[in-house]
């Protein structure tokens, strides 16, 4: 094997390291083959899982200026490291850092100002948490909540006689989990001026003077009383960000995919000036937006080379949303749900004003997120994919169709004959699984959710969360590999034949995930010249029962060499 020289700023002074590179060590020497480089952070004896299949496991690496610049063993590590601060990883796991690409960071909130719903399994629950809720709130301000699933009571939607008695001084507007839907009280719906007949607006013949009002709310109506509801000043918007970046930290996430609006790109500029920033976004904008964002990448206004931005926050896909939820009703089939005689759902979008939108946002070399959840969606996602790549011709797009929930078996197929990524949220295999097959029957079960199915079909899949509070990248770890459903009625798994192994989940979170943001050559992986991006947990996923995963828990986490979450060292709080 070849030598040769390296040159290394070893404690403070210049020397001339003469090193077999490959196995001890594989490094970075600079351009001309001889850069002083300065070790700035160092892990020894662990279990390093690089994501790299020409050498995926090291023992030691060592970072400088934010990026990785070597790795190999741990003595030449630690030799490499001089002055710099060296952390004994004791063999436990080290990953490449997760990357979360499907999430809305900032509806996460303040928890303070937010109504979590999540946990409610009853109608008297229902109504506590809103009354406790109006107790600590001033009237007339609003309560707004989320996460509330009508599913975990027996399936019987809420109304706004609910709430009503125990909100009269405020508004309410609560989100139902998969954000298709919702529920406003009586003063809420006045203040938007939804009435019987608004399109959206759910009613019921349940009063003497005919149908009224319950307090349901899709599309229109929902996006109508949403209008109304003051805007959170930007202190508070900065205030749901920073939770959201220490509840990503405390996850083991280092990058996220953001579906949001371009408000959002506010609040995540000012963390970025502020140097608050510990976590990388790759951030969405609707695509009715789409000539705005084209002529903000025109100006440089993210910065960036390209214009679309640097490391730390880029901008350059724009988002649609075919159709609803399961939870609502509203995701589009073919065939109606088993449970209802009548409803397949509808898609939420007119097909020939969005067709014209993708294709004058593929022109303008913007990546297309579509979010799809009922097999019906996904065929008209990939149909429209079909007919962009008609009229562009192929290029390297990356076409996303988000969620990708249900699938019929003929679209498996078509998600890589036209190389398109799945970008799916594993979590929901263990919470939705409880019903679908009482929602859409035991055939199309089959394919709900279908990550093996994909990934045998040559597939790319990548994982995220929805909300990063549903569950973190090991909890959807864990639901891929086992699908255990969160009631424990299937400890062999729901729809076992769809499970993956941990090394597939492992990459739809790293590797995967970096390449659907077109950032697979600096993050996902942990090789010389990448970001120092990873995670280090207590226990070794890739060899403990499946069934144990959950108890792993993240023990620091550490963005562009910085340890932004601690629980290793002697002085970490």
């Amino acid at each position: 094997m070849a030598r040769r020289l390296i040159g290394i700023a070893h404690p403070g002074v210049l020397v001339l390291l003469v090193a077999l590179c490959l196995p001890a060590l594989s490094c970075s020497s600079g351009p001309a083959g001889h850069t002083p480089v300065s070790v700035t952070l160092a892990l020894v004896n662990g279990r390093i899982w690089t994501g790299d299949p020409r050498r995926p496991w090291v023992d030691a690496l060592a970072v400088s200026d934010g990026r990785v610049v070597a790795v190999g063993n741990s003595d030449a590590i630690e030799w490499l490291a001089g002055d710099a601060e060296v952390i004994d990883v004791r063999q436990r796991l080290v990953l490449p850092g997760f990357i979360d690409t499907h999430t809305h960071l900032l509806d996460l909130g303040d928890p303070t100002r937010t109504v979590n719903l999540a946990t409610v399994r009853s109608r008297r629950q229902f109504v506590t948490r809103l009354a406790t809720a109006a107790a600590d709130h001033p009237a007339g301000s609003w309560l707004v909540g989320r996460e509330w699933d009508q599913r975990l009571w027996g399936d019987t939607l809420p109304h706004r006689d609910w709430i009503d008695r125990v909100t009269p001084d405020h508004p309410v507007w609560l989100l139902q989990r998969d954000q298709q839907m919702g529920l406003a009280n009586s003063l809420a719906l006045k203040r938007a001026g939804v009435a019987t007949g608004t399109p959206g607006a759910q009613t019921a013949a349940d009063g003497p003077e005919g149908p009224r009002l319950t307090g349901l709310l899709t599309g229109a109506a929902r996006r109508q009383l949403e209008a109304v509801i003051p805007a959170p000043a930007p202190a508070a918007r900065d205030g749901a960000l920073d939770y959201a970046l220490r509840e990503a930290a405390v996850r083991g996430v280092t990058s996220v995919h953001h579906i949001g609006t371009w408000d959002d790109l506010d609040v995540f500029r000012r963390a970025l000036d502020d140097g608050r920033l510990t976590l990388r976004i790759y951030a969405a904008v609707p695509i009715g937006t789409w000539v705005r964002l084209d002529r903000a990448i025109g100006v440089r206004a993210f910065g960036g080379s390209d214009g679309r931005g640097d490391e730390w926050l880029r901008v350059g896909a724009v988002h649609v949303a075919f159709d609803g939820s399961l939870p609502a009703r509203t995701a589009a089939f073919d065939a109606a749900y088993t449970d209802t005689s009548v409803e397949t759902g509808q898609l939420s979008i007119d097909i020939d004003t969005v067709r014209a939108l993708v294709i004058a946002a593929d022109d303008a070399g913007m990546q297309i997120m579509a979010r799809a959840v009922g097999d019906r969606a996904n065929r008209a996602a990939l149909d429209l994919y079909e007919q962009v790549v008609d009229r562009h011709g192929t290029r390297d797009r990356r076409f996303r169709v988000e969620l990708a929930q249900h699938l019929s078996p003929i679209d498996v197929a078509r998600f890589s004959t036209g190389r398109v990524l799945a970008s799916a949220l594993p979590f929901s295999t263990i919470h939705d699984g409880r019903w679908i097959d009482r929602q859409l029957g035991p055939e199309r079960a089959r394919t709900s959710f279908p990550f093996r199915a994909l990934l045998d079909a040559g597939a790319i899949v990548t994982f995220g969360s929805g909300w990063m509070d549903r569950g973190s990248p090991i909890d959807g770890i864990y639901a891929a590999v086992t699908r255990r459903t969160l009631d424990g009625l299937h400890p062999q798994g729901w729809v076992p034949q769809q499970r993956l192994t941990v090394e597939e989940a492992l990459r739809a979170y790293t590797t995967a995930a970096a390449y659907a943001g077109f950032h697979e050559q600096r993050t996902g992986a942990l090789t010389v010249g990448r970001l120092a991006d990873f995670v280090i947990v207590d226990r070794d996923l890739l060899a403990i029962p499946p069934n144990d995963i959950p108890t792993v828990r993240v023990v620091m986490t550490v963005v562009g060499g910085d340890i932004v979450f601690d629980r290793i060292r002697p002085t970490a709080s």
